[in-house]
């Protein structure tokens, strides 16, 4: 591809690894690296569940902060940690991230101090940005066939996590504080951290080249800075100083980023291959399909967990534990896709896949905009929104990997996270706004605001209309149209 011709000159190739083993071999590395990227569903979904037990120690202002304070810090150094993969070898950095994550859940165990706790929280983010060290670590070590299946078998993770961590969240704070969910978090890392370095092969390129800090720490201040000011904005006022100096920040710092990427050397990302017509599409489907990815799990247990009400057609008073066996249809559809749509991306294309996950996205959501008022549709519709899920995780990556040379899969990856990560950040935002305009009814004694059908009915429109923009972007991506490879074409 004629984007990747100038940056494979400019770096050294990856070493040849490991001679090829037996599949039971690279079954293990896989199990490993999918028990691993448990870590990130343990430090988003569980904490959910969790908020509502810690309601006695910190004030409603504080708890969105337990949240937030993760995704603030984990989705920028998306890009970083997945560089730091490609220069220094996935499996090291799975160790130190799997270390301070121990750190993390050790300090958050023990304190009940809101600072103390939001230093945790911190320390457990850059689990998030891990997604792009798992396409690296497969590139890195696994045969270019197996890639495309193992990268599918991503989504099979986080579909055991959807459908594990609320029952393993639930029973813990049953029984317990919301402590044990960072003991249970500390004690998973424990164990799993000498198991990776036992299984996990070293991947080190020859010759890598150092870290581009100066883009490194401007890339992430300015998409930190951004998803600040998106944050902020709804509670502060979109006209506030902090969220006004928020977004004159980002800007100004992601201008420097580019200036300064264009006069490196050794770039952070080479903007030449960024924008190129490959990875530039692929990122902008990753940002538009990103949206019912990231919308659906915050739409769907609010429209499941209010209460019935007159003149509501929605609303079934569900606890957060039966919100999960609700959504037990979509993490199995996505356990089961993933590697499906890893062996179609193999067999057929990863751009054919994008395309049936881009329709089933868009099917979803415009389903449940009209027909919410009984149970049985957030199953049904769930599944099929598993199913979209499954097939995005699967053809997602591939596609970057077929675009991308070996050294800057890292890096790429991250970039795809982070922009299915903004999409996450900004759309709660958007959604709110829209049901804003369209209350029912306040509770007077509750202050519980109840909306109206045609608020989510208006939002899950939108959220269906932006997988259609990243399906038509699909149907003309020119990129990803001939089997995947696992890289074997654009990695060497």
């Amino acid at each position: 591809m004629d984007e990747t011709k100038a940056v494979r000159t400019q770096e050294p190739e990856l070493s040849a690894g490991p001679a090829e083993r037996s599949t039971k071999y690279y079954v293990l590395i896989l199990v490993v690296v999918l028990l691993m990227a448990e870590t990130t569903t343990f430090t988003g979904i569980v904490f959910y569940n969790a908020l509502p037990y810690m309601a006695t120690t910190f004030s409603a202002a504080q708890l969105p902060w337990v949240i937030t304070v993760t995704f603030l810090v984990g989705a920028p150094i998306m890009p970083l940690i997945g560089k730091l993969a490609d220069i220094h070898g996935s499996k090291r950095v799975l160790l130190v991230v799997a270390g301070v994550f121990v750190v993390g859940s050790l300090v958050g165990a023990v304190t009940t101090s809101f600072l103390m706790l939001m230093v945790a929280r911190v320390l457990q983010a850059p689990v998030l940005a891990l997604p792009g060290v798992y396409y690296a670590c497969f590139r890195q070590i696994f045969p270019k066939r197996v890639v495309p299946i193992a990268i599918g078998m991503i989504a099979t993770g986080i579909g055991v996590g959807a459908v594990v961590t609320p029952l393993i969240s639930g029973a813990l704070l049953a029984a317990f504080s919301y402590h044990s969910i960072f003991w249970f978090c500390l004690i998973y890392a424990v164990v799993l951290a000498p198991v990776v370095y036992v299984v996990v092969p070293d991947s080190v390129r020859q010759g890598a080249r150092r870290l581009d800090v100066a883009g490194a720490v401007l890339l992430s201040v300015g998409v930190g800075l951004l998803l600040f000011g998106v944050t902020k904005g709804p509670s502060s006022g979109w006209t506030s100083p902090t969220t006004l100096l928020s977004f004159v920040g980002a800007v100004v710092l992601l201008v420097g980023f580019t200036f300064a990427e264009l006069r490196s050397s050794a770039p952070m990302i080479d903007l030449r291959l960024l924008t190129g017509p490959a990875v530039r599409t692929t990122l902008l489907i990753s940002l538009t399909a990103g949206v019912v990815i990231g919308s659906w799990g915050y739409v769907i247990p609010q429209m499941l967990e209010t209460p019935s009400s007159p003149g509501a057609n929605y609303g079934f008073g569900l606890t957060a534990t039966k919100v999960g066996l609700v959504a037990l249809s979509a993490g199995i559809a996505g356990m089961a896709c993933g590697p499906l749509g890893g062996f179609l991306s193999r067999r057929n294309s990863p751009r054919m896949v994008m395309l049936w996950s881009c329709a089933i996205l868009v099917v979803a959501p415009l389903l449940l905009a009209f027909e919410h008022d009984q149970l049985w549709f957030y199953v049904v519709f769930g599944l099929l929104q598993g199913i979209g899920n499954g097939f995005y995780f699967a053809a997602t990556p591939n596609l970057i990997i077929e675009a991308v040379p070996e050294h800057l899969t890292g890096v790429s990856g991250g970039m795809v996270s982070l922009t299915s990560a903004l999409a996450g950040g900004v759309m709660p935002v958007v959604i709110s706004v829209i049901l804003l305009q369209n209350i029912l009814h306040v509770d007077p004694a509750t202050h519980a605001v109840v909306f109206a059908s045609a608020g989510y009915s208006y939002a899950l429109v939108v959220i269906a209309a932006c997988a259609a923009v990243a399906l038509v972007l699909t149907a003309f991506m020119r990129h990803g149209r001939l089997p995947a490879t696992g890289g074997a074409v654009s990695g060497h």
